[in-house]
């Protein structure tokens, strides 16, 4: 992913697998962000500026979806860890990633494709709002300073063996997602988040065999990966850090 880079800026907090309040690990942002709430990773209403990295209340347009390299091409066997990314850039009519977008209305769901179970399910406003440790989608901010949705898929823990799995990702404003924010009393605005496109690189097999199949939907703001879990003996498991080819 050739995302712009902007300079060091603001230390966020990283949150994986605990609320705002509770993130323990710091990142430097190193990107504008559009915040379509207005409400940053803390659940607080944030303050819109323009010092780099600049951060932009209101809607989305033209926006990009991106799954990481990380789950794209690689194979993974079940019981293993799966690290799921998934970014979000608006972008110029020439391609260009501009500024990253981060949404409360961002959702993840896992459903075993053989027996329709569900077996994950979160929004990012779940996590959020909720003031204790959890295992509710977050958002995060990796050692490149990019902004991204992430997701620590432990397949032991699940119970998911050897099978087809899908992965889906998708922007809505359900009953996870207030219309009051509880921390400050004041109401939420979900503006819009209009995805039009994915990334190419997400198809592109000179990058590689692709293990997880993409698949968008993009008048619902969505998109899915399908991917298989094999025995342990034939996964080639990667637990390293996630990139993105456009």
């Amino acid at each position: 992913m050739k995302a712009s880079k902007y300079l060091v800026g603001a230390l966020v907090f990283v949150m994986l697998s605990l609320s705002a309040a509770q993130a323990s690990a710091e990142n430097a942002l190193d990107e504008n962000v559009i915040y379509a709430e207005g409400v940053g990773f803390d659940g607080t209403e944030v303050v819109p500026n323009d010092e780099l990295p600049a951060t932009i209340n209101g809607s989305a347009t033209n926006v990009v979806l991106d799954w990481s390299d990380n789950i794209v091409f690689h194979q993974f066997s079940a019981g293993s860890k799966v690290r799921t990314e998934v970014i979000l850039h608006n972008v110029s009519d020439d391609g260009t990633y501009l500024a990253a977008v981060y949404t409360l209305t961002a959702h993840l769901k896992i459903v075993n494709l053989s027996s329709g179970e569900i077996m994950y399910s979160s929004s990012i406003a779940q996590g959020v709002f909720t003031d204790k440790r959890n295992d509710h989608y977050s958002a995060e901010v990796n050692e490149d300073g990019l902004l991204l949705y992430g997701y620590n898929w432990d397949t032991r823990a699940m119970g998911c063996g050897a099978g087809l799995y899908r992965l889906t990702f998708w922007l809505e404003k359900d009953d996870t997602c207030p219309d009051v924010n509880p921390w400050t009393g004041k109401n939420i605005v979900y503006n819009s988040v209009d995805v039009t496109q994915g990334a190419p690189g997400d198809k592109d097999t000179s990058a590689g065999t692709i293990y997880g199949l993409v698949g968008y939907d993009l008048d619902n703001e969505m998109s899915w990966i399908d991917i298989e879990l094999v025995d342990k003996d034939h996964g080639r498991d990667s637990s390293g850090s996630a990139h993105w080819n456009p």
